[in-house]
């Protein structure tokens, strides 16, 4: 039976749908042990007993690192080269160059048997050990970049290797089936006890948050994972929370490195399904799951790479390993839409329209984009921010200030629950179409001053430089016809311009306005005509 009755409650009504989206890739090989998994470099490492099955990111196979003896736990720092691997049969840590996948080091650990699992902070690895059932086990703690690490106790007085997990200045560590979690401050080399965690039942898997300032667990027989401070060691938050359920049994838990997410494992009673489940580390709210059936999830096998989550199934009886991704986080995919007018010309305010739709369905509310444009030699413009309604619409203007072809790129950055989504056009400019008008006078007399005024512009748009040229064409009164050219006028950056004339003969003037245009403007032309009566004698 699947999970996601019990567990997705408050899931969003497309998160089934987003659950396809996970991809599950065989990696070839059956182990009763290992499962571990960890990510850096553009490569992911699973510890598979008697090798490590290295692949991409996306699941492909690279290498196999082959011939070890108990492979179960694997660390690696951030931005580290260096993978560690704990060979519980061997009593030894390696050390594995990421690039080459060779072993570099090789730390005995005979002291402290049986080493199988592994917690990382830079250059420092703490490894916890134990045989058990009878045997002790406790943790040490080594240098890793010294050629032979002096080994450090921190506890001791464990039956089996403790589960552990350091961040900032933290460390914490439980042995399974215990219901108490040490806490440790380890900012120098000698890690100092600074209290105990007190959890409800046995616990199951064990991680950091919020740099160190939270410990996350997953508890047997409870249907939740639970969070703690780890300086007053009081429980301060539950994801999942409810009553004890029989639909799922919490198996792992990890925090993304940034902290935008606490993941939570679950497996099914009868480890026939698997379900991994993304918090909102805040408000507990689900923001993505995804299920599997026929699997069950290797207990602590969630790892971060990037903004992709791993971990790793196993199929029950041959014991055959799968890797588990997650796809990229934020889980939730957003369509942002542009589009442009219906013609675009040069120095006119254009209107551009478009949506942000979330994938749930839900109204995004006011959101914030990022516009972006170009002129068309590739030079950037001014950045913008605009403001979609509550709905998602939103629309802009911009007022092109030549011809050619200009891009426009708007963005939405996205948010924890849902990836960013962008969308640009390109559109190209039309010269831009002048209306060409003139008034003034309709009848003058001879020797009177006529006044002219007229304008091209419109739209309250500002235009550059150009000319207009003005010129008269005189009908006198016994045919005979003359044309003059008056002037050259600079209009207004309005468009606006003027003029004056003084009859001289009688007859009917015609003015004749010409604006010349320029690589934005096209030209145009305009008459205005005039007559002059012939003076009385």
């Amino acid at each position: 039976m699947l999970l996601a009755t019990a567990l997705l409650v408050t899931q969003t009504p497309t998160a089934a749908a987003a659950a396809a989206a996970a991809t599950v890739i065989d990696l070839g090989v059956a182990s009763d042990r290992g499962g571990d998994v960890v990510g850096q470099s553009g490569k992911i490492f699973v510890a598979a007993d008697d090798r490590i099955v290295v692949t991409r990111s996306d699941g492909a196979l690279i290498d196999t690192i082959s011939g070890l003896s108990g492979a179960v736990a694997l660390s690696v720092a951030e931005n580290g080269r260096k993978v560690y691997a704990a060979l519980r049969d061997s009593h030894e840590v390696i050390e594995i160059d990421i690039t080459t996948l060779a072993i570099t080091k090789r730390v005995d650990l005979t002291a402290y048997p049986c080493p199988s699992t592994l917690a990382q902070s830079y250059e420092r690895l703490w490894v916890g050990y134990g045989c058990g059932p009878a045997g002790e086990g406790g943790v040490v703690a080594l240098e890793t970049w010294r050629p032979t690490p002096a080994l450090v106790p921190v506890g001791s007085g464990a039956t089996q290797p403790p589960l552990m997990a350091v961040a900032g200045s933290t460390l914490v560590a439980g042995e399974p089936g215990a219901t108490s979690i040490s806490v440790y401050d380890v900012s120098t080399a000698q890690a100092t006890p600074r209290g105990e965690i007190r959890a409800d039942t046995s616990l199951r898997d064990l991680a950091l948050a919020d740099y160190g300032a939270a410990a996350l667990t997953a508890l047997a027989d409870t249907h939740r994972f639970d969070a703690w401070d780890t300086t007053t060691n009081a429980k301060t938050r539950a994801y999942d929370s409810g009553e004890p359920s029989e639909d799922g049994l919490p198996t792992a838990v990890a925090a993304s490195p940034n902290d935008d997410y606490v993941v939570g494992g679950w497996n099914s009673p009868a480890g026939d399904a698997a379900e991994l489940v993304v918090y909102d580390p805040a408000t507990a709210e689900v923001i993505y799951s995804a299920s599997h059936q026929g699997k069950t999830l290797v207990p602590g096998s969630i790892a971060f790479y990037g903004v992709l989550t791993y971990a790793v199934l196993k199929e029950p009886g041959t014991g055959r390993m799968h890797l588990w991704r997650l796809p990229p986080s934020p889980y939730h995919p957003s369509t942002l839409t542009m589009t442009p007018p219906v013609e675009a010309t040069a120095l006119k305010q254009l209107t551009f329209t478009g949506r942000l739709t979330l994938s749930t369905g839900a109204p995004p509310g006011v959101q914030n984009l990022e516009l972006y444009r170009w002129l068309p030699d590739g030079t950037s413009r001014p950045f913008q921010e605009i403001t979609t309604a509550a709905d998602g619409t939103y629309q802009f203007t911009d007022a092109p200030p030549s011809t050619g072809a200009f891009k426009y790129q708007v963005y939405w950055p996205g948010n924890s629950w849902f990836r960013g989504s962008g969308s640009s056009v390109t559109v190209t400019m039309a010269k831009y179409r002048p209306t060409l008008t003139m008034t003034g006078p309709a009848t003058g007399n001879f020797g009177e001053r006529l006044a002219f005024n007229g304008t091209f512009g419109a739209d309250g748009i500002t235009f550059p430089q150009t000319i207009v040229t003005v010129s008269r064409k005189i009908v006198s009164p016994d045919g005979t016809v003359t044309s003059t050219g008056l002037v050259k006028l600079m209009p207004a950056a309005d468009g606006s311009f003027s003029f004056s004339d003084t009859p001289t003969t009688a007859g009917e003037h015609t003015y004749v306005v010409k604006l010349f245009g320029n690589s934005t403007i096209e030209p145009a032309s305009t008459t205005h005509v005039v007559t002059v009566p012939q003076p009385p004698a």
